[in-house]
């Protein structure tokens, strides 16, 4: 059983652990279990209650009202906000299916994962869950991530079986007619996470453009090598974990002026991304929606 202190769930629902102890002392929100040399911690059912008033809470309930349902009460109102919504059915259905990705990707659950999946796929197309499920929950990793809150293990086993279903996905387009630009997509040396780009790929392939994947850690030699063989009309790439902005800034120019003559979008965190210059025939793709729009033109 996974243990979580009173800071991991701060971490994983928004709520300050100041709040989460006044809700304790106050309506006896949560009851911390304690290990043998007396230290609090909460297990993977309280995470998920508390993830679920965390979403009560974003829709409009006082958590003195929440506390005085009972279990019965406090899972129609769950219901109604999961299916019907108060704001928003679809968002708040998003907002379940992505809380539940992240328990499963930190109970190392693939059950879960394939329930909420499948589950997705029964209400709206691939595309849609990975563009409104997947890439979110991605984004969010991302985050969890860098400030320590996610081990590199649970990250490898969730990113593998979206990574899997990505893949059977791209190849159910095989056979489908491809008359667009012809999209050269890569990563740089020494970026090996590649399931950004082959998200990209997914959306790029579906909508009939041709596409060379070339995967992860391509020289530039190379790069340039199969740039000449296969002509394409445009470049992407996408960097995840940047060295420094001096040695990204550089490979942008680099790009830019050796395939002077194509379109290059790049993609990465939007937080380093965004304070680098582009040349004209580079684009910046911060979000799936951006080349979404862009190929809607």
């Amino acid at each position: 059983m996974v243990k979580y202190s009173i800071k991991d769930l701060e971490k994983f629902t928004g709520i300050k652990a100041h709040t989460i102890r006044i809700w304790e002392q106050r309506y006896q929100l949560l009851t911390p279990k304690r290990t043998e040399t007396n230290i609090r911690y909460y297990d993977e059912r309280q995470l998920k209650y508390l993830l679920n008033v965390t979403l009560l809470v974003e829709n409009g309930y006082r958590i003195s009202q929440i506390c005085a349902m009972s279990e019965e009460e406090f899972n129609e109102h769950l219901k109604e906000v999961a299916e019907k919504g108060i704001e928003s059915k679809e968002d708040n259905q998003l907002n379940v299916a992505i809380n539940e990705l992240v328990l499963a990707m930190l109970e190392l659950d693939e059950q879960r994962f394939e329930k909420i999946l499948s589950g997705s796929l029964l209400q709206r197309n691939f595309e849609e869950t990975l563009t409104r499920i997947i890439y979110p929950f991605l984004k969010r990793i991302g985050v969890m991530w860098r400030i320590g809150e996610v081990s590199t293990a649970q990250e490898h086993f969730i990113y593998q079986l979206i990574r899997q279903k990505i893949i059977v996905a791209i190849d159910s387009l095989i056979d489908r007619k491809k008359t667009g630009e012809k999209y050269l997509l890569f990563l740089p040396k020494s970026e090996f996470s590649d399931l950004m780009i082959l998200l990209f790929t997914y959306v790029l392939k579906n909508r009939g453009r041709q596409c060379i994947y070339l995967g992860a850690d391509i020289p530039f030699r190379d790069l340039t090598q199969v740039t000449e063989i296969t002509n394409p009309d445009v470049l992407f790439t996408f960097v995840k974990a940047p060295a420094s902005k001096i040695d990204t800034q550089a490979y942008i120019y680099e790009l830019s002026e050796k395939f002077a003559d194509k379109q290059i979008l790049i993609g990465g965190n939007p937080y380093f991304m965004e304070e680098l210059e582009y040349p004209k025939n580079v684009l910046l793709i911060l979000e799936v929606e951006d080349l979404i729009e862009m190929l809607a033109d």
